[in-house]
């Protein structure tokens, strides 16, 4: 699928949601956001229970949508485990940094332009990555279509890209930027 196309289906998703959950289609976003101070604990736990479900109810469509003959939807194709998990490590800790920056108290009255922010940010991302590692920048979508091609060694790669780029990209966030305290979200 092309870059553009997958950033403008996250733009339109971030539209959609950010009024009713702040935008955290990704959990990594949701890890960052605790990380950094407006997500509490338990909150975080829902949010990537939900985004699990709605990873596997994706890829379930994606796939009943496919030809059946079709084999690794939703997968990159073959790079090291290594390259894999540096270039998505790279880019989910800048898409992170997008999030932070509007999520920071010098941002306000700003959130209004989170889509298109983190939506161009996004496809900017995915033409740079997209041809090499699929672009995911979310671990639970990686682990759905795991689940639906029956391929499991690709995983770890994703894993400890998106948790190092979240740890690294909202402590950095908190301890080096962030100038004061921001609003924790509303539940």
């Amino acid at each position: 699928m092309n870059p553009l196309v997958w950033g403008l289906a996250y733009l339109t998703a971030t539209q959609i949601f950010a009024i009713l959950s702040g935008a955290h289609l990704n959990p990594a976003v949701s890890g960052a956001a605790t990380i950094v101070g407006i997500m509490e604990w338990r909150l975080m736990l829902c949010y990537m229970l939900a985004q699990l479900l709605g990873a596997l109810a994706g890829i379930a469509l994606t796939y009943a949508a496919v030809d059946e003959t079709r084999n690794n939807i939703c997968l990159p194709p073959t790079l090291s485990h290594v390259t894999v998990m540096a270039i998505e490590l790279l880019a989910t800790f800048f898409l992170l940094l997008a999030y932070c920056a509007a999520w920071d108290t010098r941002s306000e009255g700003k959130y209004e332009t989170l889509p298109l922010r983190v939506g161009f940010v996004y496809a900017a991302l995915s033409f740079a990555i997209y041809p090499g590692t699929g672009a995911h920048f979310n671990f639970f979508r990686t682990f759905a279509a795991a689940v639906v091609n029956n391929t499991w060694v690709i995983l770890w790669p994703y894993l400890a890209a998106h948790a190092a780029a979240t740890a690294a990209a909202a402590f950095l966030w908190r301890f080096l930027f962030q100038e004061e305290e921001p609003e924790p979200m509303e539940t």
